[in-house]
């Protein structure tokens, strides 16, 4: 399988117990996937191809997904696999709940304004613990920064990779192009 059709769920990062066991840091915001998975692609550091691999054994302790990988029997097997990232093909990715999306999904939209203005295109979106930003590369190359609230944002169609904003005054205006360290 192309790893370009393969998305990351976790990363082997300790071994539990003496049976192969291994702890997953789960980078996936749905922590239920990892109940009752029967294969993943697991890409150990420093290579670039995964393999795919039966498990035995696949739960979520905690704040930790367990898994177990089938031929991985002893301690010193699953400390091979550290470090190793844990994926699945993108079409078992699982659905964000309505409202929510994906990262990798809006990256690449059109942006237009709820006139029918193009704006530009998402380039990236930047997270923090309050909201998050969509960094749209504007129609004449400049970086238009908004925030991804239902204020600003008021529709999201992933059929025609569109997002529409509502403008306000000086939105755009405030956004452009400013850069501000603080020290």
């Amino acid at each position: 399988m192309n790893m370009d059709e393969l998305i990351l769920i976790g990363i082997a990062r300790k071994v539990r117990g003496n049976k192969g066991d291994l702890k997953i840091e789960s980078m996936s915001d749905f922590p239920e996937r990892f109940e009752g998975l029967l294969d993943v692609f697991v890409r150990k550091p420093n290579t670039t191809d995964a393999v795919k691999m039966r498990l035995e054994k696949s739960e979520f302790v905690k704040n930790y997904a367990v898994m177990k990988l089938k031929g991985v029997d002893s301690y010193d097997d699953a400390a091979a696999y550290l470090g190793s990232e844990i994926l699945v093909p993108e079409s078992d990715r699982v659905s964000p709940p309505e409202g929510t999306y994906f990262v990798d999904s809006l990256i690449g939209m059109k942006v237009v304004s709820a006139a029918g203005e193009k704006l530009g295109t998402v380039e990236n979106v930047l997270s923090n613990l309050k909201q998050s930003i969509l960094l749209i590369s504007s129609v004449d190359g400049k970086e238009i920064n908004i925030p991804f609230v239902n204020a600003f944002v008021k529709k999201v169609d992933e059929t025609s990779q569109e997002i529409t904003i509502e403008l306000i005054d000086g939105l755009i205006e405030d956004t452009v192009g400013k850069r501000e360290i603080v020290r």
